[in-house]
């Protein structure tokens, strides 16, 4: 019987992530879905997002908690403690898409996310005998972001040749697919649109207006299936 290698996923609960776990376990035994919560503003929408998405996809699934992360976060995408902060603390407004710089990394910046995650990841991976991370980096993204990028993927893979035993390799299905790609994708794959959260906030519906959101509403506009989209994704804006 053919041998399926194993993998572990980083899971956000976003469309990049679901798509990329989508893509991996058609050919791939994922052993872990791993999420995050480092203090950002959407943490609790981010995990039972991704919990709702192994269990529809049938995955093991860990939070992991980074507390101390939380005293690095920009201020865009710090958890306001106080209830009444969290509503009225959106940081972007509509006027903001107009604005030269709202797609830049450096309002949303967290120094090093990605390589602390791939590496707690790539402790999981050699624990599990896994041979790949997947993770949702993209072209789009990897514009602005420089660890979204297939020299980062190459750079930390290189790295897991000393620190891990068996040399797990970071795996990016979408890597090469900008967001409107990546939601033909999800359609193609029936992907569970209504359970993910894409969005920096954590309202009642995604917020529609910070960079996360307006990059997802393009790639609704421009994918080639957008009918099908109608009523699996919400915002209040």
């Amino acid at each position: 019987m053919f041998r399926k290698d194993k993998a572990v996923v980083l899971l956000s609960g976003g469309l990049d992530s679901v798509v990329s776990l989508a893509i991996a376990i058609q050919e791939m035994e994922i052993v872990m879905a791993l999420t995050f919560n480092y203090g950002q503003r959407a943490y609790g929408k981010e995990i039972r997002a991704s919990r709702q998405i192994a269990d529809y996809y049938r995955v093991p699934h860990q939070v992991i908690p980074l507390p101390w992360f939380s005293g690095l976060l920009p201020k865009a995408l710090h958890f306001a403690q106080e209830a009444s902060d969290r509503g009225m603390s959106n940081p972007w407004g509509t006027a903001s898409i107009k604005d030269e710089h709202f797609l830049e990394a450096k309002p949303v910046w967290v120094p090093n996310r990605n390589g602390v995650f791939l590496n707690i990841a790539a402790s999981f991976a050699e624990a599990h005998e896994a041979s790949h991370i997947i993770f949702g980096a993209n072209a789009e993204e990897g514009e602005a972001f420089p660890d979204n990028t297939p020299d980062f993927q190459a750079a930390i893979n290189q790295s897991f040749q000393f620190s891990t035993l068996n040399h797990p390799q970071v795996l990016s299905p979408v890597g090469d697919l900008n967001k409107s790609e990546i939601m033909d994708q999800a359609l193609a794959l029936k992907v569970p649109l209504d359970l993910i959260w894409s969005c920096y906030n954590d309202g009642m519906t995604q917020c529609g207006t910070c960079p996360s959101c307006y990059r997802l509403k393009q790639a609704i506009g421009k994918a080639d299936s957008a009918a099908l989209l109608e009523g699996k994704l919400s915002f209040t804006h």
